[in-house]
């Protein structure tokens, strides 16, 4: 579990505090853990398993964007720690899991009672969105460009 990023920075001690705030989950292969266009109050570190992140075509579709590995950096949901809109995708179990589940609760309580740590997590969060924006901008890029190819080609 420390292997995990979010970890990387803080201090053994200060790591075992924080873990005392998640709770660990073993997820079954094919359980939805976060539902597009829901409310949720909730974030997510994979520690063993593949989820897959999908995004609903404007059709009906579900399209797979990505498969995220268990491997030292996978965090998502993190935007509703910070944020109360809802979901902009679903994670689906791709693999049995484990996971550690953390509620904007338990966080925020946990940040206001350790404001050092917190510091930290926040400095975690920020450059996990900025690292999630920045994909999101290459992604549209991509998009952009192949439009403009079929565009000219017409």
């Amino acid at each position: 579990m420390y292997n995990h990023s979010i970890f990387k920075n803080l201090t053994e001690e200060e790591a075992k505090k924080l873990a005392q705030i998640f709770e660990k989950k073993e997820i079954p292969k094919g359980t939805i853990l976060i539902k597009e266009g829901e409310n949720g109050d909730s974030a997510f570190l994979l520690i063993e398993g593949k989820v897959s992140v999908v995004k609903e075509t404007v059709y009906g579709e579900d399209y797979v964007v990505t498969i995220i590995e268990a491997g030292g950096d996978e965090f998502f949901g993190e935007i509703n720690l910070i944020d109360e809109g809802k979901r902009t995708s679903t994670i689906k179990a791709v693999e049995d899991c484990i996971i550690l589940e953390v509620t904007k609760n338990k966080l925020k309580t946990f940040m206001d009672n350790n404001p050092e740590i917190g510091y930290k997590i926040m400095w975690y969060m920020a450059k996990s969105c900025a690292r999630h924006l920045r994909k999101a901008d290459e992604d549209l890029i991509t998009l952009f460009n192949a439009l403009v190819e079929v565009v000219e080609n017409d």
